[in-house]
């Protein structure tokens, strides 16, 4: 699987990316609500992880000058969510570097995302669901692909149940 969770302590390395007074990191395994998670590429990269308190959005998929692949977190941002919607948040930038580049797309990290979740029994119950469409209801679409808040949430749920 391209997306792993381990309960293990935090890996640490040189910074890919300069650090800033709002930026921490990298780290290569972080505890998102009680849940170890890490992440790692299509091509079996692992990707570095920062916190950074003044991006303007939830988190970022990217890759470094040099290609390294990297995920960028905003705490503020995903201290609005549940737990499991904040598990759903890392698990949604990851899937964007687990995914081949040909099927990169927002609704199918999405997809991945919840999909990794289920299989890995962190979703177990439908009032999971109903909660986690409750939470995205209000959120815009995008130019880039995400859908619309109750959109995206039935997107989400159908992927969940396939």
């Amino acid at each position: 699987m391209f997306f792993r969770i381990f309960l293990a302590g935090l890996l640490l390395a040189s910074a890919p990316l300069p650090a800033s007074a709002q930026m921490m990191g990298p780290q290569f395994s972080v505890n998102v609500r009680g849940l170890q998670m890490n992440c790692t590429s299509f091509a079996g990269e692992p990707v570095a992880i920062f916190l950074d308190r003044s991006l303007n959005n939830v988190g970022v998929a990217t890759r470094t000058y040099n290609g390294a692949p990297v995920i960028v977190i905003n705490p503020n941002v995903t201290n609005n969510f549940s737990n499991i919607v904040t598990q759903w948040w890392f698990a949604h930038e990851c899937s964007h570097h687990a995914l081949h580049p040909s099927m990169n797309s927002e609704s199918n990290a999405d997809c991945l995302a919840i999909r990794m979740m289920r299989n890995y029994g962190i979703l177990r119950h439908p009032a999971q669901l109903q909660n986690f469409a409750y939470e995205l209801a209000n959120l815009p679409g995008s130019p880039t692909g995400h859908l619309p808040g109750p959109a995206r949430a039935q997107h989400i749920a159908n992927c969940a149940m396939s």
